[in-house]
């Protein structure tokens, strides 16, 4: 361990620790800086995060020194002050400081640095600026402004280091050295707006949330990605009822401070044009739209006592709904009538990043409950005779052609779910669920973490929350005392899993059931 002193603060941290992290943890903020990164190489190139070390004649760059037993630091002495200035002078000369319009406005680095440390007279004449390409599409999400960059160098580093794709670049000396895509390429792979994400100023926007909202209108809701079995950790941007943007929330277990530009899209279904906003009863051979008492009476009937054949559940549920589902249909058709949805759903190609081949967010929760996954062919064999009815709750089943032409010979599929699909079309009675974005909830990972998200938006007038509607249905079934309030369930579903934890209170981190874990082989 090192002990050091840091603007008269006395402090030990382990051997090895870079200055900048010690003056971080010390000052409880970060030195002004723009190319420093937590999880990126060091570059040392804007020199904004300079301190006075005693016994030293110069300034010292602190992201690119390691602490020393003894050190006394200064970093807000009239010295850094000026040399932050000057820094900040330096990048500004030839910045068109368009702010107005400029998208990151509210959450630039620039912007911060100077209403901090600048907050001087610019003695550069605009007309002395250095012009170069405004509006560059380099990629199907990404557009450069090589005009706002201040050559920080964090997103040439992000594609040499993590993706290895290599798309970006440094070009030409001085004032005339800018960022660009490798001749012939684009910036295409699938962790493309990470480099938006860590752009300190304007240079790098988001082709889909550019000019779409500001960002100081926007409230954050924390969440967890539904993309894919990683469960990456998020943060819902939204306003005025919509979201406007997914951005990875920092969980150094799960997925850093990145995501896939795949799961950055996942809120575009939370309000598409194939949303269910209304029950449907099929009427005369059509579906209809229905009223939500006539929909709940009919469900009623549907689903009373010795009718329900089989029912499906879905690895897109949370572990608090599939466990209300599982007594639920315990209660009204018995033990063997559940099963967890079609073996091999929901897969596609991950890679060795983050995307997880496994495109469901809590298939681990069906192995948990002991909801089994079955096949095609074992599925059609349990469909029961036309006057059983089959509930499906969130798995599309007749998306496969095979289950598409049994189902619909059934007269009494129920389906339980947020978006028209062909399960949907094929169904007796729908009845309009949220996604995951508008309710609170518990997924599973591939790590078997369990991790929390948080409702951020509110459904559609009308769509009920999931777990209210089982509660209601578990009650009209007999168990009157079922609880409507998600601790309450979570608290059984910890009991039952013995989990030593408080659902109700998880870490940011989420948490681990290790037995489970060491069985998967410790999988990530």
């Amino acid at each position: 361990m090192a002990k050091l002193t840091i603007d008269g603060r006395e402090l030990e941290v382990p051997d090895g620790t870079r200055l900048f992290d010690a003056c971080t943890e010390a000052r409880g903020e970060p030195l002004p800086h723009f190319c420093y990164h937590r999880d990126l190489s060091i570059a040392g190139v804007c020199r904004l995060c300079q301190v006075e070390v005693e016994g030293m004649p110069k300034l010292a760059i602190a992201c690119n020194m390691i602490v020393k037993d003894g050190m006394v630091v200064h970093t807000k002495s009239e010295r850094v002050n000026r040399a932050a200035q000057q820094i900040l002078e330096m990048h500004l000369i030839n910045h068109p400081v368009d702010c107005p319009i400029c998208d990151q406005a509210g959450e630039c680095g620039l912007q911060d640095q100077y209403m901090k440390y600048g907050l001087y007279e610019s003695e550069v004449e605009m007309a002395d600026k250095v012009h170069k390409d405004k509006v560059q599409i380099i990629g199907p999400e990404v557009i450069l402004d090589q005009e706002r960059c201040v050559l920080c160098s964090r997103c040439v580093r992000f594609v040499y280091e993590v993706t290895g794709t290599r798309e970006l670049g440094i070009f030409n000396r001085g004032d005339r050295a800018e960022i660009g895509v490798a001749p012939g390429r684009q910036l295409d792979n699938n962790y493309s707006v990470n480099t938006v994400d860590i752009c300190p100023v304007g240079a790098l926007t988001s082709r889909d949330f550019r000019f779409r909202q500001r960002v100081w209108m926007l409230r954050r809701a924390p969440s967890v990605c539904p993309g894919c079995a990683t469960g990456c950790n998020v943060h819902l941007d939204h306003n005025a009822g919509r979201i406007y943007r997914l951005k990875p929330r920092r969980n150094d277990e799960v997925n850093r401070e990145w995501m896939c530009d795949l799961g950055r899209r996942t809120y575009k279904a939370v309000r598409d044009e194939k949303r269910l906003t209304a029950p449907l009863s099929r009427e005369n051979g059509e579906l209809r739209p229905t009223s939500r008492e006539l929909a709940r009476q009919r469900l009623g009937e549907l689903l009373s006592p010795g009718r329900v054949g089989l029912a499906v559940a879905s690895p897109h549920q949370s572990l608090e709904e599939l466990f209300v589902f599982r007594k639920l249909v315990a209660r009204i058709a018995g033990e063997g009538k559940l099963v967890g949805g079609l073996a091999g759903a929901g897969l596609g190609e991950g890679d060795d990043i983050l995307l997880a081949a496994d495109r469901t967010p809590n298939r681990r929760a069906l192995q948990w409950l002991g909801l089994p996954e079955i096949s095609v062919a074992d599925l059609v064999a349990r469909l029961p005779e036309e006057a059983k009815t089959v509930l499906v709750y969130g798995s599309d089943l007749a998306a496969d052609p095979v289950l598409k032409e049994t189902l619909a010979a059934c007269e009494s599929l129920v389906y339980l779910g947020p978006h028209s699909n062909s399960t949907a079309r094929a169904a007796a009675l729908v009845i309009p669920t949220c996604t995951w974005a508008e309710k609170d909830g518990l997924f599973v990972n591939r790590q078997d973490r369990i991790q929390a998200f948080r409702r951020a938006v509110a459904p559609p007038e009308g769509v009920e929350e999931d777990a209210w509607l089982l509660v209601d249905l578990l009650r009209a079934a007999g168990e009157g005392d079922a609880p409507r309030e998600l601790t309450a369930w979570r608290k059984a579903l910890a009991e039952e899993l013995g989990l030593s934890v408080d659902l109700n209170r998880l870490p940011i981190e989420g948490f681990v059931r290790e037995s489970t874990a060491a069985a998967a082989g410790g999988e990530r």
